[in-house]
């Protein structure tokens, strides 16, 4: 990615996420806001389509986001991090994923199945380790990528400990 995307801003760029053996997880719709450095910044609106299969007209598992906001994508990081305010607080969702790609006109990463939630002011919570643990045998994940998802999670947690980007945006 090049540092200079200012004909993208505003612009639809979803993001596309599969899992590790290919099969497609999900769409998060979004819009182009920023690129910095190895950040890309993308923002939804309540109301925009989450399309948790391929995307089909009338498929069922289309499902409006409860909640606008911002998707923080890194290219080389592995891990993309959702916050959204919700009830008058703030919550991050964090999925450990590949480091995003993007090319020129829609981002793709590989879900990893683990994930940490976290609602400012309560404690972080790692979810879907079961899930992470079948996948990783099921769709043979290589060592690397159980040892690079692992550390993800280890770097997230002490970030939020730390309150640093982003999670210092409460």
């Amino acid at each position: 990615m090049t540092d200079s995307h200012d004909s993208l801003i505003g612009r639809e760029t979803p993001v596309h996420i599969t899992k590790y053996d290919g099969s497609y997880h999900r769409r998060w719709p979004g819009r182009f806001v920023l690129q910095q450095g190895a950040l890309s910044l993308v923002s939804f609106a309540a109301g925009d389509v989450i399309a948790r299969t391929p995307v089909v007209a009338d498929d069922p598992q289309r499902s409006p986001s409860r909640w606008p906001g911002d998707l923080y994508l890194w290219d080389d990081r592995w891990y993309n991090v959702a916050r959204m305010p919700r009830s008058g607080r703030t919550w991050f969702y964090v999925n450990i994923a590949t480091p995003v790609e993007f090319d020129g006109a829609q981002f793709h990463c590989i879900d990893l199945d683990l994930d940490v939630s976290w609602f400012v002011g309560d404690k972080p919570r790692v979810l879907d380790e079961d899930e992470f643990l079948a996948h990783s045998q099921s769709m043979r994940y290589p060592a690397d990528v159980i040892e690079r998802a692992r550390a993800a999670v280890d770097e997230v947690l002490g970030l939020i400990g730390q309150r640093a980007f982003p999670f210092d945006r409460a």
